[in-house]
């Protein structure tokens, strides 16, 4: 499938074009439309934003749609995405990962994005940032066989490995054990709690790297808790592993249907119900289960740029969410787990946003 429509499937690749046309702005024009507009899109959710500053006590009147478009399409004849450097792109990646938050609303630039930008300049948009060669080196198919495992520098991450089968009851326990809310709570309550459909913390996971920037597991992580240093080692896979590949939403629909686990009475009820409008029942795969036949799940960058964070249809009645997934993650189901080589140390530079090696 091109690449535009990949980045036009779903709010992750709208997000990504976005970053990428406010990254390669030739000169920026002289007009704050877009702040205002996403600062009343932020007042109208009673999101409890504050102005700072000169004029904060006389804010501007909230734009019409109509200006909202004339401003991002200004800002778009500004840009050049088509020129997008790997490094750009990668940067524009990470920030596109660190918007998604799926315990709540879409924040207010993928609302403007989603309801108000017409779908021509969308296209226009999408068509420039998949001509770009560092866009199609990013988007190049995630090779199953050269991966890398990073383990943050902070706490809560590394430690003993525990078998995985031990840590997937575990995790299958738990879930059940969280059907507690049921649905005594209308869905708008103020209720939330464990909201991500990864497969249990401590399992390996690893990610690919491009053109020797580090791996994706250092770019891209939704929910990102700050770290700045990490080990990166490289995972030892062999060509014979059996991996579930989810690549598109129809991809994760089927690994519910045949491994279903039925999360309806618990937070997620609430917290997907913020972040995509849906109230119904919800599914996520069963990682136990899917463990007896696969010895890996991975989802493809294209897959998180097209599903991630959307409710997907997984039959008549249910539905599922792709969160909290690292983009190109392959998480490792089976004991032994693939080895690793040596690690080393990255550190993220503010000054070159970007990932280096001590």
């Amino acid at each position: 499938m091109p690449i535009a429509e990949d980045l036009l499937a779903g709010p992750r690749g709208r997000r990504f074009c976005w970053e990428l046309v406010r990254a390669t702005v030739r000169e920026q024009p002289d007009d704050d439309t877009l702040f205002w507009a996403s600062y009343w899109t932020s007042v109208r959710r009673g999101e409890g934003v504050s102005l700072f500053g000169p004029g904060a006590s006389e804010p501007r009147p909230a734009p019409s749609d109509d200006r909202v478009v004339a401003a991002y399409e200004a800002l778009l004849d500004a840009a050049d995405p088509g020129s997008a450097t790997l490094d750009q792109a990668l940067a524009a990646l990470g920030r596109t990962a660190g918007s998604a938050m799926w315990w709540q609303a879409p924040d207010t630039e993928d609302a403007l994005l989603d309801t108000v930008v017409p779908t021509s300049l969308l296209e226009r948009t999408a068509a420039s940032v998949a001509a770009a060669s560092g866009v199609e080196r990013l988007l190049t198919a995630d090779g199953p066989d050269r991966q890398w495992c990073v383990t943050p520098e902070a706490p809560g991450y590394g430690g003993p490995a525990r078998p995985a089968p031990e840590l997937l009851a575990e995790w299958r326990r738990e879930t059940v054990a969280e059907r507690s809310h049921g649905r005594r709570a209308a869905v708008t309550a103020p209720i939330s709690g464990t909201w991500w459909t990864t497969p249990p913390g401590g399992l390996l996971e690893t990610t690919p790297e491009r053109g020797g920037r580090g791996p994706l597991g250092l770019w891209a992580v939704e929910d990102h808790t700050g770290w700045e240093r990490a080990e990166v080692a490289p995972a030892l896979v062999g060509p014979s592993a059996n991996t579930a590949v989810v690549d598109d939403a129809g991809d994760w629909a089927a690994l519910c249907r045949r491994f279903p686990l039925d999360v309806t009475a618990t937070a997620r009820r609430h917290d997907w119900y913020r972040a995509t409008g849906r109230d119904g029942d919800w599914v996520v795969p069963d990682w136990a289960a899917v463990a007896q036949l696969y010895d890996a799940v991975r989802l493809t960058l294209r897959g998180w740029l097209r599903a991630s964070g959307t409710a997907i249809p997984v039959d008549g009645s249910t539905a599922s969410v792709i969160a909290g997934w690292t983009p190109g993650t392959t998480a490792w189901l089976r004991d032994p787990r693939p080895a690793l080589g040596p690690a080393e140390t990255w550190r993220w530079s503010d000054d070159r946003e970007s990932w280096f090696r001590d």
